[in-house]
């Protein structure tokens, strides 16, 4: 990330990021939205700094969709396993965690397990592959033995993450 973006970020969060999560600091203090492939569904991540810098919260909500979701995903640097962990937690009550793991052209998210709120349990992975003044998401489900595309989105800025409370 050039300077003046990093700094940019910086200045619209308020909170500069640990050294170890500077990997997201491109999306920190940014709103960013994406519609859904063949719908009208939108997918919106606010991503803010949190605790002095030493996490970051990235609130979304889906709008449009027949059911009203959203949910909460807090990023943390785990010293012991040095690696960026995370928990998610989704408005139908579900949960799952797992690690980022930045690489050249964005953020891998790899294998994680998913808890709905129903008790049923998926695999997903997903992608975060960062362009320029965007970026792609790509979530996969573990089917069978297979991976498979549930979709791939492009996220663009919208404006600036709205202050923590």
């Amino acid at each position: 990330m050039p300077a003046g973006s990093m700094l940019i970020a910086m200045a619209l969060q308020g909170t500069a990021l640990s050294p170890d999560l500077q990997p997201l600091a491109f999306l920190v203090g940014s709103c960013w939205r994406a519609t859904f492939p063949g719908t009208t569904h939108t997918d919106t991540h606010c991503y803010t700094a949190m605790a002095g810098g030493h996490q970051v919260r990235d609130v979304h909500v889906v709008e449009g969709a027949p059911a009203h979701y959203s949910g909460v995903t807090i990023y943390r640097w785990d010293p012991e396993a040095r690696r960026i962990r995370y928990e998610y937690y989704a408005s139908d009550g579900g949960y799952s965690t797992g690690t980022a793991e930045p690489n050249a052209t964005g953020i891998a998210f790899p294998e994680e397990a998913y808890l709905g709120g129903d008790g049923r349990r998926l695999t997903l992975r997903n992608m975060l592959t960062r362009e320029e003044g965007a970026y792609s998401g790509r979530s996969e489900l573990l089917r069978d033995g297979d991976w498979r595309e549930m979709w791939t989105m492009r996220f663009t800025r919208i404006g600036a993450a709205p202050a923590p409370r």
